[in-house]
């Protein structure tokens, strides 16, 4: 079979077994990764993909994971221009990345390890179909791994090109090599074990016949490592990142039960990739228990793992025949020398095991593999047939397998639900369908996950702080409280350590905490301290120092309130609310001008940040700027087409430029949105007035209460020109109710009494307007005129 043919046949198998996924959606870590990534927006700076880690925090920060992916990201970023946040894009580009990546291997297999087309289709195909590659394709984030494997062949494959070189180094093959090599990396931090495969395919293929070229090569790609870790430590800075001890439990135990967990893991990842029945996305916390004694029957397994490979090592270095010695040794080191970052034996990791880091050290295993069968192919003829519906019978059961597998990934939903079926004693699984349920507000379901994770890991922080959350969100301040109590019990005390570091979200309890008790108004002082805790603990904790500063107004402490939201702006420069925040605080204090540089910039930041939009427009308005505050407004109704405030402020703004056909149109839909806005109804009625509309008027005047003097005056001047006497007299009687003062309802008054001729009465009324008023020209008119009618009367 032609290598075209069978890259065809193995691109098209690993695309078919993944179009399942297309439709689904975002989860588990997609959510960070893609959705809270402000990375991925146009409107971040391109430099930022430098500075950031795989999750758009800043590598510098305590709170970064210090995953440094920037080209996975850089795809990312590319999906997010074209389509945004739809799900099936992103997908589609994993699906095409997995098939470009097994094509890649199936004919790498070809040029550089089996020289021949079936053996080199059989690795291929089992790589193309394996169920343990779910996680990386069907999980979007998993884009990191099959990225990095095509850039990691990529650079084996050009060192392999220096090595068939009969003189020199290769320089050219070898410098494609490193820059490759560095995409890999730059795609997935286990890219950089391409140097050991190519160290140790150059051994293999020279020996001692050209050792001074493999020196100067080994050298050269020293050289790139250390600059490489160099650059790497200038952006990350010197630490690195936070676990907890129920990420990865083995790390907080004593020697050997550490060790003896950790070379455990290698057994637990190789039976992954034999027997990918047991599918997980979180292998953390009570998954695989601590081995605690030599004695545990687990060690054999452990054993028999070590054996097997020392088996296989020992075949190779027999060296039967060369192109043997050579297979094995290159699927050994595919299989071996990329999971070794991972592996936890030379430094701990913030995982138990994790299904997508085998999608490289799998094509070791593929290779192995395929090589085994072929020697038995080749060497028992008889047993052909037999080996050949084995393979047909593990790509049917392989391919089987990962369709049903991609369906976990629909939602986190689906995901966690299969997860808990497999490791029940999981806690983390528990608080993550928890979180499910919370999203979609089934609260009593969510707690009890949340209360049956805090049984499973009794010292998981994160448990309480969700059980907290969720109590909280139903209303039971108090058992809230409880639990958040119980977690800052677990928490170190950080008054007696004087140098700590703690995961970033346990740090949470505080502020979750503080957020509870402010609720009680005369706690607002202790919500505070615990602010400051929050704090001190993680100096760059922006919503704590928001919700400090929000307190701080609370207590009137205006001048705090504004410092704080000006430590919030500078360790975090791009955090739109609390310039919007310092605008508020702006107007509080009076300062229009700065108030308004504050809603600037944070629109300068987001251009569509609505709270900002609205409070510009408002002052835009009030300090009668109205053309601009007329064109904000109406961004603003195109992003919130329902929002009654913007279309009455709308109105008002058209009423200011007496424009006043287009705010009849906006105050009338202000009133199809709440029927009960008064003023709407009251300029309606102006509107309607001054065109002499009256019944117009009345219909929406008569609809507000008496208390609203301005609308009851002018409604009885309404019944007043359509000569209903009666009722315009009971509409400025119901002002002079709230107000026996009110001048010009008293005077409107006793013209109406004038003109039902009840001439005593207006007397008397008018001449208590001029009580109050002696200057009032018309009453003195009205009150001459009725004490002439009435003179007549008596005559």
């Amino acid at each position: 079979m032609e290598l075209k043919s069978v890259c065809l046949c193995v691109f098209v198998c690993a695309t078919v077994v993944y179009l399942n996924t297309l439709d689904c959606g975002f989860c588990f870590d997609d959510l960070s990764a893609i959705e809270q990534n402000q990375d991925l927006k146009p409107t971040t700076p391109w430099a930022n993909l430098i500075w950031d880690d795989f999750w758009g925090t800043p590598m510098s920060k305590d709170g970064s994971h210090k995953s440094y992916r920037p080209l996975c990201v850089f795809l990312f970023r590319l999906n997010y221009y074209m389509h945004q946040l739809n799900p099936m894009g992103y997908h589609l580009g994993n699906i095409l990345l997995h098939s470009i990546a097994s094509t890649l291997f199936t004919v790498f297999c070809y040029l550089y390890i089996f020289y021949d087309t079936s053996p080199a289709m059989v690795a291929g195909l089992l790589f193309a179909v394996h169920p343990v590659h779910s996680e990386a394709v069907a999980g979007v984030v998993g884009r990191a791994e099959s990225l990095s494997a095509i850039f990691f062949l990529t650079s084996i494959a050009a060192y392999q090109r220096a090595l068939q070189l009969s003189k020199g180094i290769g320089m050219q093959w070898l410098l494609l090599s490193m820059a490759t090599g560095l995409c890999a990396v730059l795609s997935k931090e286990q890219g950089i074990t391409f140097i050991a495969v190519c160290v140790v395919s150059d051994v293999v293929m020279n020996g001692a016949g050209q050792l001074k070229s493999t020196i100067i090569r080994g050298m050269l790609l020293f050289s790139f490592v250390v600059l490489f870790m160099v650059a790497r430590v200038q952006i990350m800075g010197a630490e690195l990142p936070v676990f907890t001890i129920h990420d990865n439990p083995a790390t907080g135990t004593p020697t050997p039960q550490r060790q003896l967990t950790w070379l455990y893991l290698c057994f637990v990842n190789i039976h992954l990739l034999f027997f990918p029945n047991w599918l997980c996305a979180d292998w953390t916390m009570g998954t695989i228990p601590v081995i605690e004694s030599i004695s545990d029957p687990r060690n054999v397994a452990t054993l028999a793992t070590f054996l097997g490979l020392s088996l296989l090592s020992i075949r190779a270095l027999q060296r039967a025949s060369f192109d043997s010695w050579r297979i094995i040794v290159m699927g050994l080191s595919l299989l071996v020398f990329p999971f070794l970052p991972a592996s936890n034996l030379f430094f701990p990791v913030g995982f138990v095991v994790a299904e997508r880091i085998l999608y490289v050290p799998s094509m070791g295993f593929c290779v192995l593999v395929s090589y085994g069968m072929n020697i038995i192919a080749n060497h028992r003829p008889k047993l052909r047939v037999i080996i050949g519906i084995t393979v047909a019978y593990l790509l049917v059961f392989y391919s089987l397998k990962t369709v049903v597998r991609n369906r976990d990934w629909v939602s986190d939903e689906t995901l966690f639900t299969a997860a808990v079926k497999i490791n029940p004693r999981n806690g983390k699984i528990h608080n993550n369908l928890g979180h499910v349920y919370e999203h979609q507000e089934k609260l009593v379901e969510a707690e009890q996950l949340f209360q049956l994770a805090s049984e499973l890991q009794p010292d998981d922080v994160g448990a309480f702080i969700n059980l907290g959350r969720v109590r909280k969100a139903q209303k039971k301040h108090h058992q809230a409280e409880q639990a958040y109590d119980t977690a800052i019990r677990l928490m170190p005390d950080i008054e007696k350590e004087k140098s700590f570091r703690i995961a970033p979200n346990y740090i949470n309890v505080y502020y979750n905490l503080a957020n509870l008790i402010k609720l009680n108004s005369n706690r607002l002082e202790e919500a505070l301290k615990l602010y400051d805790t929050a704090l001190r603990m993680k100096i760059d904790f922006v919503e704590a120092y928001i919700n400090k500063a929000d307190t701080l107004l609370q207590l009137n402490r205006i001048e705090e309130a504004k410092a704080t939201y000006k430590k919030a702006v500078q360790y975090d420069p791009n955090y739109i609310d609390a310039y919007y925040n310092l605008g508020v605080v702006s107007l509080r204090l009076k300062d229009d001008k700065e108030a308004e540089d504050y809603f600037r910039y944070s629109l300068k930041l987001d251009p569509q940040h609505r709270n900002s939009l609205f409070n510009l427009a408002m002052l835009l308005k009030d300090t009668d700027r109205l053309a601009e505050s007329e064109k904000l407004f109406l961004k603003l109704i195109q992003l919130t087409p329902s929002d009654w405030r913007i279309m009455y402020n709308l109105g008002a703004v058209y009423t200011d430029l007496q424009q006043y056909d287009r705010a009849e149109g906006w105050f009338r839909k202000t009133l199809e949105l709440n029927p009960s806005h008064e003023n709407a109804a009251y300029v309606l009625g102006a509107i309607y007035s001054q065109r002499n509309e009256c019944n117009t008027t009345i219909s929406y005047l008569s609809k507000i209460p008496s208390s609203n003097l301005k609308a009851t005056l002018m409604l009885g001047d309404c019944y007043t020109h359509l000569r209903q006497l009666d009722k315009a007299e009971q509409a400025y009687s119901a002002v002079l109710s709230h107000n026996p003062k009110h001048i010009m309802a008293m005077h409107n008054l006793g013209v109406v009494v004038a003109e039902q001729k009840q001439y005593a009465e207006a007397v008397k009324i008018f001449t208590t307007v001029l009580q109050l008023d002696p200057e009032h020209k018309t009453a003195s008119k009205y009150l001459a005129l009725s004490k002439q009618q009435l003179a007549n009367e008596k005559n």
